[in-house]
């Protein structure tokens, strides 16, 4: 066996065995709040579609939907319940690798292509999170009654520090510095869209319970712009700093 099929296999293992602990040890994987979860493990697989060959990081999100499914399976009460279907658990997952891999692929192809591919990208990922951010401002506004004119001025106030910060960030001779986090960025709200629309797919019935209201859409809307821009900042955050720091480890073998 070659050294970097070791190598790859181990890295898998390593994820794999980080995704499991995730999985199931409680607040570390999945943050409870109120009757949704923030999800925080679809990190290592993003961290593994920029590492491993593409069956390797498929299979990692496999692992992620099969510990999905058991720990659904497990609690078996609030919306966990509509995880115990595989279409729900493992179908997004496995989706989600393959599209962060096309993703990733897109935007590395963007870079080398054009000589403003940096600039590009900065202006997709600001929109996207500035459309976030206006939604998940009215989406508050209107489930809980509060003063929409200030959520608003906060949403302006939020857009700007991130995409400062974010600019402050990539800007520099690095493109991964670039690439990296607008991937995990873009990858998680797919990872998020995905999910969410399994759960209307295939257990509509369920979200009709659980929040007892017809327009299930817009709760899972508001689910989406602020669990789901939440998720990606995290993303961004804590795998771009390993990412970079694992490749130099593979560039220096």
């Amino acid at each position: 066996m070659k050294r970097n099929q070791v190598r790859d296999l181990t890295l898998t293992s390593v994820f794999a065995a980080i995704i499991m602990v995730m999985t199931f040890v409680p607040s570390l994987g999945y943050i409870l709040i109120g009757i949704t979860e923030l999800t925080l493990i679809h990190i290592p697989v993003l961290i593994g579609v920029f590492l491993l060959p593409k069956r390797y990081a498929i299979t990692l999100g496999l692992i992620f939907g099969l510990g999905s499914m058991l720990k659904a399976i497990q609690i078996n009460t609030g919306l966990a319940i509509a995880f115990i279907n595989p279409l729900v658990s493992i179908l997004p997952r496995l989706l989600f690798v393959i599209l962060a891999i096309l993703i990733f692929k897109g935007l590395k192809l963007i870079f080398e292509k054009t000589k403003q591919g940096d600039v590009y990208i900065f202006g997709f990922v600001s929109l996207i999170s500035i459309v976030s951010i206006f939604y998940a401002s009215n989406a508050i506004a209107t489930f809980t009654g509060w003063n929409a004119a200030w959520l608003n001025f906060m949403a302006l106030v939020i857009a700007a520090l991130l995409i400062t910060f974010y600019f402050s960030y990539i800007k520099g001779e690095n493109k991964d510095r670039v690439l990296y986090p607008s991937v995990m960025l873009i990858s998680t709200v797919v990872h998020t869209l995905l999910v969410l629309f399994s759960i209307l797919l295939f257990s509509k019935d369920l979200l009709y319970s659980l929040f007892q209201t017809e327009d299930v859409i817009g709760i899972l809307v508001t689910i989406a712009v602020t669990n789901g821009l939440v998720e990606a900042l995290l993303a961004a955050l804590i795998g771009t700093p390993i990412i970079i720091a694992l490749k130099q480890i593979q560039e220096r073998e």
